[in-house]
């Protein structure tokens, strides 16, 4: 693997580990997906079964939903290397067109949001990562 693919993916694998740390709620299903993918944490995948566990669970986990919509605008905006298209991919075009999560959506999650569903047609700026 060039070790370039092999820095972007320890940063993912960081970022979604720093997650679960800043938002505990989500300690189970990190476990389940490393049982799942046979110890190894795939971000994209994990991310999309986040963004499915917020949306069935923004009403009985609704702070620890709302800490984790503020965890991912701040990955947005200053995540390392390629944390901010994990983010904006992994999660932002996993949510369902109807998600329950939009009274809490807001920032650059939220700009995303409305331009992959299509309510807007301006492109957020995706922040490269250094």
């Amino acid at each position: 693997m060039d070790s370039e693919y092999a820095d972007i993916d320890r940063a993912d694998e960081a970022y979604c580990r720093d997650l679960v740390k800043r938002v505990p709620a989500l300690r189970p299903l990190l476990e389940e997906h490393l049982v799942d993918q046979g110890g190894e944490l795939l971000g994209y995948i994990f991310l999309s079964d986040v963004a499915r566990w917020a949306e069935a669970n923004v009403v009985a986990e609704k702070a620890a939903v709302v800490v984790l919509i503020n965890e991912l605008n701040r990955g947005l905006a200053e995540g390392p290397l390629e944390v901010p298209n994990l983010i904006a991919v992994g999660f932002g075009e996993s949510l369902s067109r109807e998600t329950s999560l939009l009274p809490i959506l807001q920032g650059d999650l939220r700009a995303w949001y409305e331009f992959d569903v299509g309510d807007s047609d301006h492109q957020p700026h995706l922040r490269s990562g250094e």
